[in-house]
């Protein structure tokens, strides 16, 4: 039986633009709507801004470049040069003979948090951290009403617009907009770097017997190891391991698959101790969180389908790129199942794509963008993720200063914004 509890919450601030969530796409949506002029605060759950790259430890985002083309540009592109002339990042070679995961940039999470932070707060962007939104609801005259709990309690905040960049597209469920999951969702993984041992005293047929007995024993199921083996663990210095992931939109399942995940990696650790040669592994690092492959995604004002991604289709209102193949992980044995994009294709993002239908005053960025499974597995990654925030935070600016709704701004204005911003804005005079 519930039990209902009155309580008054005061509306403690207002904000042109409030970005809920500061990862990957939420830090440069809330970067492009400061520059464009809108008062912004950024709210995120951690102690520190970037998502998956930082607390996640996938620090390794891409891709940028597509082709023989840079077309993701803007404040996300400028950070990664700013980190690499400060020997934070490896910029790629751009050399496309190689597998697409090259082509990613490797940085230090540290250099990349204490530089997210330095951007935000140059280009005028509140930051609150340690905080969650709890409530919304539309406000009486136009925009939102987003409650936020900090370590304080419960207040409420006014803004005009608003980004969804929490990676579950939780503000948007708050606001009852519809969300769908694909039928089996991908698996995480809880990303970590081994040390303490040398490959070469290590028997590749011991270690296939210990983990088999382990696996027939009941100790950690076939499934965690459908995308690596262990012994391609012990050469890769990392436990590649995919995590069932019930879905992450509410806390108690999010703490399920996080102590799974835990359990998991300790597990597999006391079993590489058993093995010649690996007596004194430990994990050198791990991630504060798992780093989530996929959740739900809104029902936008378009969808992004599979066809219109694999051949390149320039959308009438695209306003970014990605370049990633599709790239769909699986816990049934049959590890990631990938399909490269055509030589010379460069795949669109949609503005509708990041409206969910009905919305009004919302739009959302990053992984719970309005797609199909197939083409949010290519979408989901951090460069894309980056560009899309870059897009949404523009909008909601535009948004916010012309007293507008989201699907109503302008899109002609849109893009004269975000190239003036720095982004690259796909081309419209391809032919379908």
């Amino acid at each position: 039986m519930e039990t209902q509890i009155k309580k008054t919450v005061g509306i403690r601030g207002e904000y042109d633009v409030l970005v809920a969530g500061g990862g990957t796409a939420g830090v440069f949506a809330a970067v492009a709507a400061a520059r464009a002029g809108a008062r912004t605060l950024l709210v995120e759950k951690n102690g520190l801004l970037g998502g998956t790259m930082t607390a996640g430890y996938v620090n390794f985002p891409g891709i940028f470049n597509f082709w023989d083309k840079q077309l993701i540009t803007g404040p996300c592109w400028e950070l990664m040069e700013e980190l690499a002339a400060e020997g934070g990042a490896v910029l790629p070679d751009n050399d496309y003979t190689k597998k697409h995961f090259r082509q990613q940039i490797r940085v230090d999470g540290f250099q990349l948090a204490a530089t997210l932070d330095r951007v935000c707060v140059l280009n005028g962007v509140d930051i609150l951290l340690h905080s969650m939104i709890s409530f919304a609801e539309e406000a009486p005259g136009g925009g939102l009403i987003v409650g936020v709990t900090g370590k304080e309690g419960l207040y409420a905040l006014r803004a005009r617009a608003a980004v969804d960049a929490t990676g579950d597209a939780n503000l948007a469920g708050m606001l009852g907009y519809e969300r769908v999951r694909s039928k089996v969702l991908q698996p995480a993984t809880l990303e970590n770097r081994l040390e303490g041992y040398r490959i070469e005293d290590v028997d590749k047929d011991e270690v296939e017997r210990v983990f088999e007995t382990a696996i027939e024993a009941g100790e950690l199921e076939r499934e965690v190891f459908s995308w690596k083996s262990p012994y391609e663990m012990l050469l890769a210095r990392r436990v590649n391991m995919h995590i069932p992931c019930p879905g992450t939109e509410d806390s108690g399942s999010k703490t399920a698959m996080e102590l799974e995940g835990r359990r998991i990696l300790y597990t597999i650790l006391k079993l590489f101790r058993q093995i010649r040669g690996c007596g004194n592994i430990r994990v050198k690092v791990y991630a504060a969180e798992c780093g989530i492959r996929e959740s739900c995604r809104i029902v936008g004002e378009k969808t992004m389908t599979a066809d219109k991604y694999l051949s390149g289709y320039v959308y009438d209102d695209a306003v970014s790129y990605c370049f990633y193949p599709i790239d769909l992980h699986k816990l049934d044995g049959g590890g990631v199942y990938i399909v490269y994009l055509e030589k010379g294709v460069m795949p669109t993002i949609p503005y509708g794509a990041l409206i969910p239908r009905g919305s009004r005053y919302l739009l959302v960025a990053g992984r719970t963008v309005s797609s199909d499974t197939e083409t949010n597995s290519a979408v989901r990654v951090q460069a894309a993720c980056m560009s899309m925030g870059q897009v949404a935070g523009t909008a909601a600016a535009l948004a916010a200063r012309e007293k507008t709704c989201v699907g109503q701004v302008d899109y002609h204005r849109l893009i004269q914004a975000l190239e003036a911003l720095g982004a690259t804005v796909p081309e419209k005079n391809i032919a379908q």
